[in-house]
């Protein structure tokens, strides 16, 4: 996975975890990327409060994900491939995320645009888990195109879809 492709699935995930939120739609119940969570994360993260809002809305995501979806031989956009896990760690620590990925911190327009922006065409949605094709299509920018106009759908139709893919 390339290094736009990682930068695109922490934008991807940061703007689902933002807009999933419970001040939003509540499809978890964290508030790790709400209005006033810097405030309250940056005098006890410090330089570290974005990486702490960023871990924090992921699990708590990840649950919820694999709740529905279960575990196993299946990813979603909060439980990748080991190595892409990696991979997006470590662009998170350099600090090498691209201004408009950064922007998902800041409010539900900017992770809305970001969403809009990575979404490639239309998307069916249904409640529950649906599957998106096999784990192949994670490391390709049709992949990430098809999550988040997967989540794009179920955001602005209020349908709770848990997006993932199979190994198999």
């Amino acid at each position: 996975m390339n290094a736009k492709l990682i930068h695109q699935t922490i934008g991807l995930r940061l703007a689902v975890g933002l807009l999933g939120e419970h001040g939003q739609a509540g499809w978890w119940p964290s508030m790790f990327l709400g209005q006033h969570a810097n405030a309250f994360f940056s005098p006890i993260f410090g330089g570290k409060t974005r990486m702490a809002q960023y871990q924090g809305v992921t699990e708590a995501a990840c649950r919820v994900h694999d709740e529905r979806i279960g575990v196993g031989r299946v990813f979603h956009l909060y439980r990748l491939p080991e190595t892409i896990e990696h991979r997006i760690s470590d662009a998170f620590q350099e600090g090498t995320l691209p201004e408009d990925v950064t922007r998902c911190f800041e409010s539900t327009e900017a992770a809305e645009s970001i969403l809009a922006s990575l979404a490639k065409g239309p998307s069916v949605v249904k409640p529950g888990p649906i599957r998106l094709g096999g784990a192949d299509m994670i490391n390709s920018p049709d992949g990430v195109a098809l999550l988040a106009a997967t989540y794009r759908a179920a955001f602005h139709t209020d349908i709770r879809c848990y997006p993932y893919f199979t190994d198999r």
